[in-house]
């Protein structure tokens, strides 16, 4: 849990919310964040997956029982299909839910991102071709996002301490695609050391020459999701 309440300002401060903007909140922890969001936003909607975590907020925290513009869903966000419209994303999630904050983002429309990660993940989602972080999640992140990383989060601004080093970063939409299409992207990763021209022959699509040579890991972020794409229009799958 994030306890700094300097941390926290930061991360307000990043998000800069106005106040006709909706803020589609996960990981309502707490609740520590979710009050402060309360106070700058038109309307906070917050997901807690964990029942205890959900009950204590609505039991023990009052002081968010006098904002009327918060609404507490005890449900996984991202294996919700209802559709949901919003300004603002802010997580402060387990680290081993980042992917799936990223996965689920890449197929929604909103203005911002204000995420806090695992330092190793960051750099993960900065990762390019050839270099030895570069996945799916990179290749992903790249063709949808701009992504900043705004600064470090101390160890002692946790508790109980981690054992990782945390960053903010702030996610500016650029691309929206399919949630079939994220899952082809994972498919073409889990054969990364493949080249291009062998997979798209196993799966029966056509890819520009210019780079079927290449390894799967060797592609640009836009012809990984090229190739997921013609996936999405053939009836063949890996």
């Amino acid at each position: 849990m994030l306890v700094d309440r300097l941390i926290l300002a930061k991360v307000l401060s990043a998000a800069y919310i106005g106040k006709d903007e909706i803020v589609l909140e996960v990981g309502t922890g707490q609740g520590i964040l979710t009050a402060e969001l309360c106070k700058y936003a038109k309307q906070v909607i917050s997901f807690e997956i964990d029942i205890n975590l959900y009950r204590k907020v609505q039991e023990q925290q009052q002081h968010l029982s006098r904002f009327k513009n918060l609404r507490l869903v005890n449900a996984d966000l991202f294996k919700t299909k209802d559709p949901h419209f919003f300004d603002v994303f802010v997580s402060n999630l387990p680290y081993s839910r980042s992917r799936d904050a990223i996965e689920w983002l890449s197929t929604q429309k909103f203005d911002r991102a204000i995420l806090m990660v695992q330092e190793e993940f960051a750099d993960k989602l900065a990762a390019r071709p050839h270099s030895k972080n570069y996945r799916a999640i990179s290749a992903l992140a790249a063709h949808c996002f701009a992504i900043e990383k705004l600064f470090k989060v101390r160890r002692e601004s946790f508790e109980p301490k981690p054992k990782v080093e945390s960053s903010i970063i702030r996610i500016i939409p650029v691309n929206t695609i399919t949630r079939e299409v994220v899952r082809n992207i994972n498919l073409l990763f889990s054969r990364r050391h493949k080249k291009a021209s062998s997979v798209a022959a196993e799966i029966g699509i056509i890819i520009d020459l210019n780079y079927g040579s290449k390894k799967i890991d060797e592609l640009e972020p836009r012809h990984v999701v090229q190739m997921a794409e013609l996936m999405s229009s053939n009836v063949r799958s890996i």
